[in-house]
């Protein structure tokens, strides 16, 4: 019996960072929460990604983190250029949201991502990548809700 549960509590231990490092899918957003922290998230080719967090008590600035194809990353609020278009639409600067304009275009973009078809995501040392939005409208919570909020708002 002691050794039918060790071999069931080494499978589960071994398995655990397999599980941790497999969040999200290819081309289909996901969420999950852990630690007070909620996770939004899509995969696309080779090694893309993106993401967006949100600190379910409100007192942490939301964040988006783009990697690239390469495994190359960026997000807001880290002094680096981050950069979306939604639909094919103007290039909407996200880099911070520390000032009412990019609290504005934080929330401009977060809504759009929402309702929106596809967003193309670029930045400082990374290559652009384009993400579906099929779904997202089911995954992101309005900003402002959920604890969605910019650093000018905290």
């Amino acid at each position: 019996m002691k050794r039918k549960m060790m071999l069931a509590l080494l499978l589960t231990c071994a398995l655990m960072p397999v599980m941790a490092q497999a969040f999200g899918n290819k081309d289909t957003w996901s969420s999950g929460w852990g630690q007070g922290v909620s996770e939004f998230v899509i995969k696309g080719p080779g090694q893309s990604q993106l993401s967006l967090t949100c600190d379910d008590s409100g007192t942490a600035p939301a964040t988006i983190q783009f990697t690239d194809a390469t495994g190359h990353d960026v997000s807001m609020d880290n002094e680096k250029t981050l950069q979306v278009r939604i639909d094919g639409g103007e290039a909407i600067d996200i880099s911070e949201s520390d000032s009412r304009v990019g609290e504005n275009n934080l929330t401009l973009v977060w809504n759009a991502l929402r309702t929106g078809k596809q967003v193309t995501v670029s930045g400082d040392s990374v290559r652009s990548a384009t993400f579906t939005l099929n779904g997202a409208g089911k995954v992101l919570p309005a900003f402002g809700t959920h604890g969605c909020v910019s650093r000018a708002s905290l």
